[in-house]
C-alpha cells in the first residue's frame, strides 16, 4: 500500500479536543467522499498526559494522518483530482489546521507479522 502520512497542526483557534472532533466528524468525512481510490485512512492523536515513549523524543504535533492506495497511479489521481482540491475541502483543511507547519510523506507500507 502507498501511503500519504501527514503531521498536523491545529489551527490556534481549536483545543485539541475541538481539533480531533472536527476532524472526526467534518473534515475526514469530506475527505473519504472525495477519494474514491482510497483504501486506507487512519487518524491517530496524542493521549493526553503521556509523552514519548523511553526509545525515543515526542513527536510535538497534533494529530498524526494517514491516507492509503493500492498504488502510486490511484493515489496520484486522487490527490490530483479537482474535487480533492475543491473550495470546500480547502476551506476544511485551512480551518482546520495550520497548513504552514504541516508535513508530509508519502511511503510504502511494509507489514510484518506480529506473531
Amino acid at each position: 500500500m502507498i501511503k500519504s502520512v501527514s503531521l498536523l497542526f491545529r489551527n490556534p483557534a481549536f483545543t485539541q479536543d475541538e481539533f480531533q472532533a472536527y476532524w472526526e466528524n467534518v473534515h475526514a468525512p469530506l475527505v473519504k467522499s472525495l477519494l474514491p481510490g482510497l483504501i486506507h485512512y487512519c487518524g491517530s492523536f496524542p493521549v493526553p498526559g503521556v509523552g514519548a515513549s523511553p526509545h525515543g523524543g515526542a513527536i510535538e504535533c497534533d494529530g498524526i494522518v494517514e491516507l492509503g492506495w493500492p498504488d502510486l497511479e490511484t493515489m496520484n489521481r486522487d490527490m490530483t483530482s479537482p474535487a480533492l482540491n475543491s473550495p470546500e475541502r480547502e476551506a476544511s483543511s485551512a480551518r482546520l489546521m495550520n497548513l504552514s507547519r504541516t508535513l508530509v510523506r508519502i511511503v510504502e507500507e511494509v507489514k510484518v507479522d506480529p506473531g
